[in-house]
């Protein structure tokens, strides 16, 4: 493994810079933990590092908007399972803050980064609003880059007990109670003001959604759900962004007059419940050709986190353009989410990048070197030390 000290030339690969065609024969020069020139004529500073890249492919390194890498090691063990809520918990929990739950050496992270992701929105689980979420890259040092990333609101049919009229009015109350308390702070305080739905904490983390401090990522898949989301979004003038709209491609064109993206994942593909009747799957390429700005996710995805360049293939074979699929899981979720520096190979960007020996897209294809923030990531797992270690004879 190569480590990186001060400069670092990766040469004569096919370049994807995460925004527009591939780069044939190109280099990428990167100096500490940015990327300083991309290009087919690059001089290189005496001293730098060269690493002969021919026949390989170099992209940005892929996001996941939608992970629970780091707090779901071991699903069906309570003490491994963190940042969610049972049904005995509070269903509005908007102070919950994932950050204090995750665990940056989950044993499950490595497994991620050997299917190409340096980077993920780590997100709370559970009840009407779940928390808020953090966007980190996946190195054990010091990984969170954006703390209190956006708040996380679920109107899945399964989850809402009373029915989706009774959800739909629960969020209406919420957001109504921070608007009176964010103009009545005072008189909260003081016990002059009306009792309020929720605690003060709670109160704060939705009036920075109220002044668009922060966006509200809605999980919701049914069509006429979309609407209702898009119609409360716009009374309460929120920030939105839609993770799952499986039946997205029905409300389409008023997804995007509301200049909303869309989370997809393009394994939904089946109606696995009510909501998701009308699941297709061109969803995410109907979506995307009525301008809807969109990118892929695994949808709360820990140890098949790997899978999500499969995700981007599915698409690119049900009609998905290349390189808009990879653009998918590289620039567009950093563009979602304001996080200027990700997502994409240029100068000034951050060096989260991924060298593979083939179509990233296709299952026989594998990293063969992973950059995160400009230094080489070992990518052996757990399993891979377990068996150095009881095949040794």
């Amino acid at each position: 493994m190569i480590r990186v000290l001060a400069t670092v030339a990766l040469v004569g690969a096919t370049v994807y810079t995460g925004d527009g065609p591939p780069l044939e024969g190109a280099t990428v020069l990167i100096e500490a933990n940015r990327v300083v020139a991309v290009g087919q004529d690059v001089p290189l500073p005496e001293g730098t590092r060269v690493l002969n890249l021919e026949g390989a492919v170099v992209t940005p390194g892929l996001i996941d908007p939608s992970s629970r890498l780091g707090v779901a090691d071991v699903l069906r063990e309570a003490t491994a399972v963190e940042g969610t809520a049972g049904p005995d918990h509070d269903p509005v929990r908007a102070a919950l803050r994932v950050e204090d739950s995750f665990n940056p050496a989950s044993f499950v992270t490595p497994i991620a980064r050997l299917g190409g992701l340096t980077s993920a929105v780590i997100v709370p689980s559970g009840g009407l609003v779940s928390g808020q979420s953090i966007w980190v890259d996946l190195v054990e040092y010091e990984p969170v880059r954006r703390k209190s990333l956006a708040l996380h609101v679920s109107l899945k049919g399964d989850r809402q007990k009373g029915g989706r009229a009774r959800a739909f009015l629960r969020l209406r109350e919420i957001f109504e109670d921070a608007r009176l308390f964010r103009s009545n702070r005072g008189p909260y305080i003081s016990g002059k003001l009306r009792q309020l739905s929720l605690s003060a904490a709670d109160l704060d983390v939705l009036g920075r959604a109220l002044n668009q401090e922060i966006p509200v990522v809605v999980e919701v898949d049914r069509a006429a759900d979309i609407r209702t989301v898009l119609e409360i979004a716009r009374e309460h003038k929120l920030r939105v962004i839609l993770l799952g709209a499986a039946e997205g491609w029905l409300v389409a064109n008023e997804i995007v007059a509301a200049r909303v993206p869309v989370l997809v994942d393009p394994f939904q593909n089946l109606p696995l419940s009510f909501d998701t009747l009308q699941s297709r799957e061109d969803n995410a390429l109907r979506l995307y050709r009525a301008g809807v700005r969109v990118a892929f996710t695994l949808r709360h995805e820990a140890h098949r986190a790997h899978r999500l360049r499969f995700a981007a293939g599915i698409a690119v074979a049900s009609g998905y353009p290349y390189e808009a699929a990879l653009a998918a899981i590289t620039r567009v979720p950093a563009e979602i989410f304001g996080i200027v520096d990700a997502g994409t190979i240029k100068p000034g960007a951050l060096a989260n990048i991924v060298i593979w020996n083939g179509d990233p897209f296709e299952p026989t294809t594998w990293p063969t070197h992973v950059f995160i923030r400009g230094q080489p990531v070992d990518l052996r797992t757990r399993q891979d030390l377990l068996t150095e270690r009881y095949l040794q004879p």
